[in-house]
């Protein structure tokens, strides 16, 4: 079997199109309930159908179960969410980075959920980011550059620990070595001055959201 080293993991909440070139690119694809049927309907075979499937009709469960490459049901009355039984089975691959997909969507409980999942990631020393049409949210605990991007105007850091020691550099709003605690407000809406900016991570884990206006 072939190192897999970037999964796109697709879930049942807001997809739009434009995300089916980035899904194609990554070595494998986990669909996710109604993810599972959204991505055969834009012609892509999942390497893996994995959920309890009770957002899909009969019909829509069998086309899954016949383009999918394999399918993995289990019962709706379990402890994880669909997508962190999906999240399980791609540690187990052992991968460099994954990306969610449609992991956000209406229900606020299911989207923290799958925030928190990134946590469980970067424990694992998997990078992991959750993509959808108005932001990018992924977790981080060291030194990154981000890149300007037309696309996502706003760059708001969080603590996604108690505390977050954190520098940034290039920001219209720098800071250096600033404590953020749990639950401050401080680090929202900041803008990337120029062409890209620094986030430095002394100590905790820092909870990067870029945004769109």
């Amino acid at each position: 079997m072939k190192q897999i080293n970037t999964i796109a993991i697709v879930g049942g909440g807001k997809l739009i199109k434009k995300f089916i070139v980035e899904i194609r690119s990554a070595d494998y694809t986990i669909g996710v309930d109604r993810g599972a049927y959204w991505l055969i309907l834009n012609r892509v075979i999942p390497d893996i159908a994995i959920g309890d499937f009770d957002s899909v009709t009969a019909r829509e469960a069998q086309l899954i179960k016949k383009k999918s490459k394999l399918v993995v049901v289990y019962p709706k009355n379990k402890n994880e969410t669909d997508m962190g039984l999906a999240v399980e089975h791609a540690i187990g691959l052992h991968p460099k980075e994954m990306t969610f997909y449609g992991a956000a969507g209406d229900r606020l409980d299911h989207t923290m959920a799958n925030i928190h999942l990134l946590e469980q990631l970067d424990d694992q020393s998997i990078a992991g980011v959750i993509r959808d049409e108005s932001n990018e949210v992924r977790i981080i605990h060291s030194q990154v550059t981000i890149k300007k991007d037309a696309r996502f105007q706003y760059v708001s850091i969080l603590s996604a620990t108690e505390t977050v020691e954190v520098t940034l550099i290039g920001f219209v709003y720098d800071l250096s070595h600033a404590i953020i605690h749990r639950g401050q407000t401080i680090g929202i809406s900041n803008e990337i001055r120029e062409d890209e900016a620094t986030i430095e991570i002394h100590s905790g884990k820092a909870l990067v959201i870029r945004s769109r206006d």
